[in-house]
């Protein structure tokens, strides 16, 4: 890589001239992707995401011990994957699947009952949703399953003076296309737009 800073006059203001061709030269090739727009895109896949996985930072869980309703409760996991549980402290649940978290917190239980009975229901699925481009806070948020675009864009500080509102994409791995939204229509007309629910991995780009 070239140290930019070692470079004096000519040298320089090339090596900045080339920099602002090539950022011109990325926006132009993004706009011309080709996108469809979110009301075009069939039911079935805009609603929220079915598949299977390890329960994840954010998810909210119910969790039933026979006979203990103090140990009974819901919880919402941690960013460190774990759920508090009295008399017992910190149970690391996340990144396991149902039955493996029912697993350990049996074993964790076993310590102060004498073969506790446990079950643990997802009640709701948390998504980890990265946005990029001309919005104020840009990063990867975690929503709750079934949130749409709006609700996304308001957890990232909403569009800048700089961005288009007429201009904002969902890239998903499953799609083709990229997927077009308006902001009118999220928030005020446009029922397939705002019914569009996010799904976990989704990257949203405002232009």
């Amino acid at each position: 890589m070239i140290d930019s800073s070692a470079l004096k006059g000519p040298s320089r203001r090339a090596l900045g001239l080339v920099s602002e061709l090539l950022f011109v030269l990325v926006i132009c090739s993004c706009a011309q992707r080709p996108f469809t727009w979110a009301a075009d895109v069939p039911p079935e896949r805009a609603r929220p995401g079915v598949e299977a996985r390890s329960i994840q930072q954010g998810d909210v869980v119910s969790v039933s011990v026979v006979g203990q309703p103090e140990l009974s409760g819901i919880h919402t996991i941690g960013v460190d994957g774990t759920i508090s549980l009295p008399n017992v402290g910190a149970v690391s649940v996340g990144n396991n699947s149902v039955s493996a978290a029912v697993a350990e917190l049996t074993r964790r239980l076993s310590t102060i009952l004498e073969a506790p009975k446990v079950s643990l229901v997802v009640v709701t699925r948390s998504i980890g949703v990265t946005i990029m481009g001309e919005v104020t806070e840009p990063g990867k948020f975690f929503l709750t399953s079934g949130d749409g675009v709006a609700t996304a864009l308001a957890m990232a500080g909403g569009i800048t003076e700089f961005g288009d509102e007429n201009a904002v994409f969902l890239i998903r791995s499953t799609e083709p296309l990229r997927i077009r939204f308006r902001m009118d229509d999220l928030l005020r007309g446009g029922d397939s737009a705002r019914k569009f629910a996010l799904r976990d991995g989704d990257l949203l780009v405002v232009e």
